[in-house]
């Protein structure tokens, strides 16, 4: 091959999903989303129980979840997916076998970063390449050097070459493929993905490619990258350059389309870089130890703040507040509009934490260090807080030695990266492992009344022996459906099929109607649930009994100024954490939303009269702001959205029956532009 790099593109197979996962994951950004949570579809963890772990070759970072499967990567650049469930191995591939085909040389080729998720494909960098992988199969799609296009990197007259500093007018000595800049530069800037593309910075350009092929799309030459990644908010893409040499710092705004820049803003030179993230239509970045905020449109700076310590990691955001970690033993909560403290969290020194946010509950991971057998090891901390009392949910040790890194969740499942394993912690409703747990399974709140005080948590876990999973074939059963438009009309709608056990979908199917009574085979049982959708309208779900013969929908049209009623949305009694069973209505509306860009809502949480107004407003306000933001996280963009609380205000039933309570707590979405 002459010593350049070859690229190997393979043709991506058709892969059938498996019917049962929950709704497509794409993780396109550090910590899965931009509010930088590290969990995509608010499933909060119940407990500290051990689902499973699983051991790797080393050291292991970085998991992601995405449609069932868990992604991590170890510093022997071993790259794993495994079953969510169960944790069985599903493939594993080696990137130092990968990157030798286009690096014959087998050089090191660094740590590997990130990984991330667009569809059914896998991305990952190391210093030099980028890599897209079926995520299924572990299959390489394609793989190209992570600087430039190859005519840039060998060509020895290059304008890309000619800034190497070992070049020289006519040496002909000087071989690009093994002085090349290739080796000089490397990916300092971690990758995100946004519309089909991936953006990341190197030390002397900043780079678009489309995630298809890898196919450079444009590149901006002022932007230096030593460290963090970029951030996005359409239609920007935000980035920090470094100039060591000339010791300047500046955050700039560059268009997401042409990479032109639209403007920059001087910066103090931090002491560790860190990434600007967008939230309301503002950035935010920790310098030192401060806070910085600018505008989104011009970069002029809004305030700043100062700490007291330096900021250690990047702001996450939740329930309308900042958090950080500062002095590598602090958690922050501070006012986004003006960076005003709220509250902290001291979790010792030299704790060095990380966290997940899932509505007002961080889940901390630290290491501390302990003394074994005369020797001093680390050992990781997974400890559930809920930041507006400062109350300890739940915490977990595990058992073996290991630094903790950072976790991610995924429905009602934390997993922690700690020394060489992966731990799956937090059961919910699925079989018990190590200890059982007290959840009671309702999925779509079927008792009368919602209490107003918060269940009282049970202290004391029984052990619970792990019942297997057995394989069930679905006694199915004949109906018939009907679905109309407003004005009664039989239209033609996609139909998604599904049924629960215990917090796990046990049977889903997708079917197309195009007549009334249409005959359908459902599971014969109670408590079916079926979702229709069709163009222009807004999905509905409805729950079925095993006695019902034939069933009618009835979608309303997408509007400008309709209020609709979404039924079967459920959260948690007397909390605005989402259950599981809610999220596949929320999925039909996010694909509407994004077949119909123009399309613009207010999403209304309303609450029966039971208890105090001011509580019942703020619970409605926090259910609206976990819809808006389960479906930002899932690709729509914030300023289609606006959260809206109306607590007991606007009842549409009787608040002296139950059943009219019931209606009264409902999720209605107001059409506000289209």
């Amino acid at each position: 091959m002459n010593g350049k790099i070859c690229f190997a593109v393979v043709l991506l197979c058709a892969v059938t999903c498996d019917s049962m996962l929950l709704a497509a994951g794409d993780w396109p950004i550090y910590k899965g989303n931009i509010y930088y949570t590290g969990n995509n579809d608010e499933i909060t963890v119940k407990n500290n129980n051990l689902k499973w772990l699983y051991q790797a070759s080393d050291m292991v970072y970085n998991p992601i979840i995405s449609d069932g499967l868990v992604f991590f990567v170890d510093l022997k650049k071993n790259v794993y997916c495994l079953d969510e469930d169960s944790g069985k191995l599903k493939w594993r591939i080696n990137l130092h076998e990968v990157s030798a085909r286009f690096f014959p040389a087998a050089r090191s080729a660094g740590k590997v970063k990130y990984p991330l998720v667009q569809g059914d494909r896998l991305f990952l960098t190391d210093n030099f390449v980028v890599y897209c992988l079926d995520k299924r199969s572990g299959r390489v799609i394609w793989a190209r050097t992570g600087m430039r296009d190859e005519k840039d990197l060998f060509d020895r007259n290059s304008e890309y070459n000619r800034k190497t500093p070992s070049w020289r007018q006519g040496a002909d000595n000087w071989d690009p493929t093994k002085h090349s800049t290739t080796l000089v530069d490397g990916i300092y800037s971690d990758p995100v993905i946004r519309n089909d593309t991936l953006y990341y910075g190197t030390r002397r350009v900043f780079i678009a490619r489309e995630t298809e092929n890898g196919h450079l799309k444009w590149d901006n030459k002022s932007v230096q990258s030593y460290s963090g990644y970029p951030s996005f908010y359409d239609p920007y893409v935000f980035t920090q350059s470094m100039d060591y040499s000339s010791k300047t710092c500046t955050l700039m705004c560059l268009d997401a389309v042409s990479g032109r820049t639209v403007w920059t803003r001087a910066l103090p030179v931090p002491e560790r870089i860190f990434s600007p993230v967008v939230y309301r239509g503002r950035v935010y970045l920790p310098i030192g130890s401060s806070l910085y905020c600018f505008s989104l449109s011009y970069g002029s700076i809004l305030w700043t703040k100062d700490y007291g310590e330096t900021v250690t990691s990047n702001p996450s955001f939740t329930e309308r507040e900042i958090l950080f970690t500062a002095g590598n033993r602090r958690l922050y909560l501070v006012d986004p509009d003006s960076g005003t403290l709220s509250g902290s969290i001291d979790l010792g020194e030299r704790s060095s934490p990380y966290f997940v946010t899932i509505r007002d509950q961080i889940y901390i991971a630290g290491t501390v260090k302990k003394r074994v057998g005369g020797r001093e090891l680390s050992y990781a901390f997974l400890r559930a807080v809920r930041f507006s009392n400062r109350e300890t949910l739940w915490e977990f040790t595990p058992p073996f030695p290991g630094g903790a890194y950072q976790p991610a969740a995924s429905g009602g499942i934390m997993f922690l990266p700690a020394g060489n394993y992966l731990y799956a912690v937090g059961t919910d409703y699925y079989p018990r492992v190590v200890e059982g747990g007290d959840a009671v399974y309702d999925p779509y709140n079927s008792a009368e009344d919602e209490p107003r005080n918060p269940p009282e948590r049970k202290k004391d876990i029984t052990p619970e022996k792990k019942k297997e999973d057995a394989p069930e074939r679905k006694t199915m059963r004949k109906m018939k459906i009907t679905v109309n438009g407003e004005e009664g009309t039989p239209i033609a709608a996609r139909l998604e099929i599904r049924k629960w056990d215990e917090g796990k979908p046990v049977y889903s199917d997708r079917i197309t109607v195009t007549r009334p009574d249409q005959e359908i085979s459902v599971p014969d049982e109670d408590d079916v649930e079926i979702t229709a959708d069709a163009d222009g309208y807004l999905p509905r779900k409805e729950i079925i009994s095993r006695s019902d013969a034939e069933a009618s929908l009835k979608l309303d049209r997408i509007e400008k100024g309709k209020e609709i009623v979404v039924e079967n949305i459920h959260f948690e009694i007397n909390e605005a954490y989402l259950k599981k069973e809610s999220l596949n209505i929320l999925d039909r509306i996010i694909e509407a939303m994004k077949k119909n860009e123009k399309v613009k809502m207010e999403v209304r949480g309303h609450t029966d009269s039971t208890g105090t107004r001011a509580y019942n407003m703020k619970l409605s306000e926090r259910r609206a702001d976990a819809v808006v933001e389960y479906m930002v996280k899932h690709g729509i963009h914030p300023e289609r959205l606006v959260a809206k609380g109306f607590g007991p205000d606007r009842p549409i039933a009787d608040n002296a029956t139950a059943q009219g309570r019931r209606k009264n707590r409902r999720t209605e979405f107001y059409i506000l532009d289209k």
